[in-house]
């Protein structure tokens, strides 16, 4: 682990973590930490580990950003104390909702709303936002991201800041491709369906579709050959 983003959703994630992929490094966004690793971090969040867990989680990728990992980033830097570390400066907008439509997006939901929870609080477990109370809670992770994290290896990002502070940073020649800008207005959710990790998500929630199929159907024709045996031994 080398780059940790500790910013809150909607503070330019999707963007960095793109960006950080452009520079070379294997990046573990949302969408990989919800599919790959959400059963871990389901137990994370019930308590059944500590922070070393990170150290097998993330031995073999170089950067984090958003949900879930954001909600404890700091006891990711403490299980990689030499990483460099992103706060990601932006107001950020919680409009996510999740329809819960299988076992698998269930289990998806699960990890998002303890994430939630854990970044803003109490008052996460409701659709409606008290902008006044999600400005206060992300005022107070800004503030303990920058009174916890060396600050030699800390930058303070907007990503309207581009490609410039960022190599810096990282110690990264400057690209020739245009710094990217993603998921605004979280169109991610909503168009961005040709990523592998939401592919792999389709086909799981397909594969669990017919496997609960195919034990209705056992469930159903097992009933019927009770009724007739019944009826037949009235």
């Amino acid at each position: 682990m080398k780059v940790i983003c500790a910013g809150l959703p909607k503070t330019g994630t999707k963007t960095m973590a793109s960006a950080l992929r452009t520079l070379g490094y294997s990046v573990y966004d949302a969408p990989e930490q919800l599919l790959k690793q959400r059963e871990t971090w389901i137990e994370i969040f019930d308590g059944k580990h500590d922070k070393n867990i990170f150290k097998k989680m993330y031995k073999d990728i170089d950067a984090v950003a958003d949900l879930p990992a954001c909600a404890v980033w700091d006891q990711i830097l403490e299980a990689f104390p030499n990483s460099k570390t992103f706060g990601t400066s932006s107001f950020p907008v919680y409009l996510a909702i999740c329809r819960i439509m299988s076992n698998t997006l269930y289990r998806i939901w699960l990890v998002l709303q303890k994430s939630r929870e854990a970044c803003l609080g109490y008052f996460a477990n409701t659709f409606h936002i008290n902008e006044m109370l999600a400005r206060s809670a992300y005022r107070r992770h800004e503030a303990y991201v920058r009174s916890v994290c060396p600050q030699d290896q800390l930058l303070v990002y907007n990503v309207r800041e581009g490609w410039e502070p960022l190599c810096k940073f990282l110690d990264k020649p400057l690209p020739e491709e245009d710094f990217p800008h993603l998921n605004k207005n979280s169109k991610i959710l909503y168009s961005d369906l040709g990523l592998p990790a939401l592919e792999e998500l389709i086909k799981e929630v397909k594969r669990e579709t017919r496997q609960r199929a195919q034990i209705l159907g056992v469930c159903i024709l097992g009933f019927l050959f009770l009724v007739i045996f019944a009826l037949l031994m009235m």
